[in-house]
């Protein structure tokens, strides 16, 4: 069959009528101002490409899951409604060109809605609906380049303005709103339309009123007289054939991701779910949980499926093979759960947003809780029965690795290697496996800690993003939620000149001391009533006030004297070789480390002491 045309009123009218969307599509993702440019190439007369159509008839609409077009568009919003069909009569399913025509009907016919900035999704107030406006009295360019032979961008002028603030027309304009044209179904309409709208226009020139009227009729021709929208009809019940079509169709334009393709893939060969209602609703979910600094795409879910089905996990069709998809199907209800379950389990240890530096490390954590859980779905109340101990083990794996971009790291055969090792260590009821999985992503934790790992954490900056998880390491858990907030244990105001002048420090040794500020070596995280103490007495007060067991806490000195401002570089070096002695165990499950003879002694810190710090 030849291809076909018609007028975009004509398509309007077919659309969630007897046009409608498959499953395989992806949601609709234009901006406004591709709708505006789509406009003016049609009122241009431009060409925008032909549209495929599939006619699917009555016997075969159970197999697929079908939407309707989006009308009212919630910018970022994933989801089509479900369409409600008869099932004795035929429908159309567009293959190729849903972006257009949906910018059509949005044009036409609907609104964008947009989220204001720093607004909740769920929060109806935030978000405002925009409808799409053209200035009839502008005149449109006349020439198809400008001086420098580049093609314009726009010539009609379209706009969207607030559904609920029509504009206001300044001088030498006339914003008219698209959709209305649409009322104007005969040529005696469009005349009566000419006439309310130019003719008895008082604020327009007679070039203006001129162009506004040449607008205004070029607009109606094209809704109701230009034939623009040009498509072909399959007539083919045939799957195979239909999606290599739909393959074919969307892989020049705008590219489809793989996900998007395989995405059809998928949904011809599930049988219990909407694959697509499914995968999209699980997205949306770990999205929500995780706010990973990506947006999150299909790709994730379907490369995370494979994962936890022990199948091979690239993104390619030879790895969505029937029996692969039937194996994920049937373990579909489990493998969300334990996808959930791994992003709460993260974002309640501060696992989240900037804080999370990979998604692949919440799939391994769900691996990892998949074994745990006997491969049986898990839900809130079993999170809980999760053991202490592994649960600090994962997250001070997460915080090490994700500081250090160790994950920037990962390939496909370290994530493999990581799946057999979590495999290994649940079979045989070990405990979370922290140094191999460490190991695996290149974070050698021996060479790190006896070769510079602790001084690197020493001079990293309390502002730094991913401080107060670092800090969290002295502490045995997420800092919230031990009730703790990390400060400084030496406050900035003790590094101002006059300060240290009043100290007694030499000038020549407050650079050094001023280098100190705002280092991690020197934070603490405190609980609610010691921030109050520290907030409420001098720093000499405080000090003397504190018990000994305080120091303990804390992986301090307890030599209360170092605590003097001219000894502060001998309170670096000992706190840091006290760390050193925390990470060796933690890591390596080494004796601590012994404290340099000036410390233990007492004695003045000497300029060999300052150059090792």
């Amino acid at each position: 069959m030849s291809y076909q045309a018609t007028q975009i009123a004509n398509i309007l009218e077919q659309i969630n009528k007897e046009l409608f969307i498959p499953g395989i599509q992806r949601p609709f993702v234009w901006q406004p101002d591709q709708i505006a440019r789509l406009f003016d190439s049609l009122m241009r007369r431009y060409p925008i490409g032909s549209f495929l159509l599939w006619r699917l008839e009555p016997g075969s609409l159970e197999d697929w899951d079908i939407y309707r077009f989006v009308d009212h568009f919630w910018q970022g919003d994933i989801h089509n409604d479900p369409a409600n069909l008869d099932s004795t009569k035929p429908v159309t399913l567009v293959l190729d060109g849903q972006q257009r025509l949906t910018s059509i009907l949005i044009g036409l016919k609907g609104s964008y809605a947009i989220r204001q900035k720093y607004r909740r999704k769920n929060n109806a107030d935030a978000w405002t609906a925009f409808e799409l406006y053209l200035d009839l009295a502008h005149a449109p360019e006349q020439d198809d380049e400008d001086e420098e032979g580049n093609p314009i961008e726009n010539s009609y002028r379209f706009k969207f303005f607030e559904e609920a603030k029509p504009p206001t027309n300044k001088q030498d304009e006339l914003w008219f709103e698209v959709g209305m044209i649409l009322a104007a179904k005969s040529e005696d309409e469009c005349d009566r339309l000419l006439r309310d709208w130019v003719d008895n226009n008082f604020t327009l020139d007679a070039e203006r009123k001129q162009t506004a009227r040449e607008t205004l009729a070029r607009l109606w021709t094209l809704v109701w007289r230009d034939e623009s929208i040009a498509f072909f009809t399959e007539h083919s019940q045939s799957y195979d054939k239909v999606l290599d079509i739909f393959i074919r169709a969307n892989d020049g334009g705008v590219k489809l991701s793989r996900g998007d393709l395989l995405m059809s893939v998928i949904t011809l060969r599930w049988d219990r779910f909407s694959a697509r209602d499914e995968i999209e609703q699980l997205l949306k979910q770990v999205s929500d949980i995780s706010q990973p600094k990506r947006t999150l795409q299909r790709e994730y879910v379907l490369r995370a499926s494979l994962f936890l089905s022990d199948l091979p996990f690239s993104i390619q069709v030879k790895n969505f093979s029937p029996a692969n998809i039937r194996r994920i199907e049937a373990q579909w209800e489990p493998l969300k759960s334990w996808l959930i379950a791994a992003a709460t389990l993260a974002a309640d240890q501060g696992l989240r947003g900037d804080n999370l530096a990979s998604m692949n490390g919440v799939t391994l954590i769900a691996y990892y809780l998949r074994d745990v859980f006997e491969q049986q779905a898990i839900n809130d109340p079993a999170l809980g029965q999760v053991d202490p101990a592994n649960l600090e083990r994962i997250r001070q794996w997460m915080i090490v690795l994700g500081a250090g971009r160790y994950f920037s790291q990962q390939t496909s055969s370290k994530l493999n290697a990581a799946r057999s090792i979590l495999k290994t260590a649940t079979r045989k009821d070990e405990t979370f496996p922290i140094i191999p999985l460490m190991e695996v992503f290149g974070f050698n934790a021996r060479e790190a800690v006896f070769g510079g790992w602790v001084d690197t954490f020493c001079a990293g900056f309390q502002s730094d993003k991913h401080s107060e998880l670092l800090v969290s390491l002295l502490y045995g858990g997420h800092l919230p939620n031990l009730g703790r907030r990390p400060v400084n244990l030496v406050q900035p105001r003790f590094f101002m000149d006059d300060e240290l002048r009043h100290a007694g420090v030499p000038e020549a040794q407050r650079q050094l001391l001023q280098g100190f500020a705002d280092r991690q070596v020197l934070a603490v995280a405190l609980t609610k009533e010691q921030l109050q103490d520290y907030y409420l007495y001098p720093f000499e007060e405080w000090l003397a006030r504190v018990p000994d067991s305080f120091f303990v806490e804390h992986t301090l000195p307890a030599d209360r004297d170092l605590y003097r401002l001219e000894r502060l570089p001998e309170l670096v070096q000992a706190r840091r070789v006290m760390l050193d002695a925390h990470f060796r165990q933690l890591f390596l499950d080494q004796p601590s480390a012994v404290l340099p003879d000036n410390v233990r002694a007492g004695r003045e810190f000497t300029e060999t002491d300052q150059a090792a710090v």
